[in-house]
């Protein structure tokens, strides 16, 4: 009797030790700071528990270009990830060195890709081939102080030329100065781009070729300027902490992502804050600008590594995890089928900040970012040029003009090497 427990307890640790040495070790390289990696944290345990063969290692390297950067080394000195975020321009500069693997390569991509919101999902998509999947993609709406509408006896803007009368109508002076804004936004490139949408601009390729200098793009710079030289609106480089803490602003266009930061600063106060979508302009429909990263998985893995990866990519988009990634961190829901879960729509209907907002118009949704090697340069030009408008250093016409020729200088110089 002995004997045969000894050889039973012998055999579990065999198969116990069998098990083991099949499990799969992936490691992912992320850049989610503070909650949002408690979030990843949580969805990350889910998807171990729920795959025993699988055990998935998130390490944060820092966000943002950091993250980007150290991607950019690794590649040199090969010693990647498994599976990582990237923004789509780095996506780009590391898909050119041949090391990231094409997510049609997978079994069951076309299954997910039918989920994901095309316009979304081709933000992943770099000569023709997807090599990314979208992941934490905040949209640009506007966010709002309900009691200073409600005080004034006006509406929510739906177009644009009601946010420009409606930020008249909400910007307070007092003895000549003014203590509240009716509309602030940064002066950042992105903030730019997801105006100039709304007027059919926004998109600075075609065919090849720059195309900053269009007249929707004017027609955009034209129309945050003037905000902004009549009084109406006020802009800086950095968040609005301040002026939510005093409620010196009425209207912000920001992110997504923001709201637990905004909630945040305006805890205990009566003027509350709720998301809609960015009001519609001559474009007709409301054309939200999305800003994120993307997941890619480097051939640098085993098969084994890679498919693993696959896996976890292919949770991390499905519709349950979606909707949780969506709730505890408000970036928006990729996957179509998250608007149809009872749970969501309980959720957006029993919110007050207007959560709905997130996932408005994800069908017609765009990048901020184009996914070029040099897109980053580019970018940097617009953001300038935007800047010296709004704090009239250029006039809106000589600010695109300029990033014009900027970009056309970038342009040639990449290919040019």
């Amino acid at each position: 009797m002995k004997r045969f427990s000894l050889f039973v307890i012998v055999g579990i640790i065999g198969f116990a030790s069998i098990l083991l040495a099949q499990k799969t070790e992936i490691t992912f390289w992320e850049g989610m700071e503070g909650s949002l990696g408690t979030t990843l944290q949580q969805i990350t345990d889910m998807f171990n528990s729920q795959n025993p063969t699988i055990e998935v290692k998130l390490v944060f390297v820092g966000n943002g270009s950091e993250l980007d950067s150290k991607l950019l080394a690794a590649a040199e000195t090969k010693t990647l990830p498994t599976i990582s975020q990237a923004y789509p321009t780095w996506a780009a500069a590391l898909v050119s060195k041949g090391i990231v693997t094409p997510m049609e390569q997978f079994d069951g991509f076309n299954e997910l890709a039918q989920e994901i919101y095309p316009a979304v999902l081709n933000i992943g998509k770099i000569d023709s081939k997807f090599y990314g999947l979208p992941f934490n993609q905040q949209v640009y709406l506007l966010y709002y102080r309900p009691a200073m509408f409600e005080e004034a006896g006006i509406n929510p803007p739906t177009t644009l030329d009601e946010l420009a009368n409606d930020a008249k109508i909400l910007t307070v002076t007092k003895d000549g100065k003014v203590v509240r804004y009716g509309l602030a936004f940064r002066d950042m490139s992105w903030i730019f781009t997801a105006i100039a949408r709304q007027f059919g601009g926004g998109t600075y390729m075609k065919n090849g070729k720059i195309v900053i200098n269009s007249g929707a793009n004017l027609q955009a710079m034209t129309y945050l300027t003037d905000l902004v030289k009549n009084g109406y609106a006020y802009t800086k480089s950095g968040y609005f902490d301040n002026e939510l803490t005093t409620s010196s602003v009425a209207m912000i266009l920001g992110g997504s992502a923001n709201l637990p930061f905004d909630l945040s600063d305006i805890a205990g106060q009566k003027d509350g804050i709720k998301m809609i979508p960015i009001p519609v302009g001559p474009a007709g429909k409301t054309s939200p600008i999305l800003a994120g990263e993307v997941l890619l998985i480097f051939n640098t893995a085993t098969p084994e590594q890679q498919e693993a990866a696959w896996q976890y990519a292919k949770f991390l988009l499905s519709p349950k995890i979606q909707m949780y990634w969506a709730i505890h961190t408000n970036y928006s829901p990729l996957n179509e089928e998250v608007l149809n879960l009872q749970e969501w729509k309980s959720y957006v209907a029993q919110s007050e900040y207007g959560v709905g907002a997130i996932a408005d118009g994800l069908d017609n949704a765009a990048s901020y970012a184009l996914n070029l090697p040099y897109w980053t340069s580019v970018d940097s030009a617009i953001g300038t040029a935007f800047e010296d408008a709004v704090n009239s250093v250029k006039t809106p016409s000589d600010a695109l003009s300029w990033a014009q020729e900027q970009a056309e200088s970038i342009q040639s110089t990449f290919y040019e090497k």
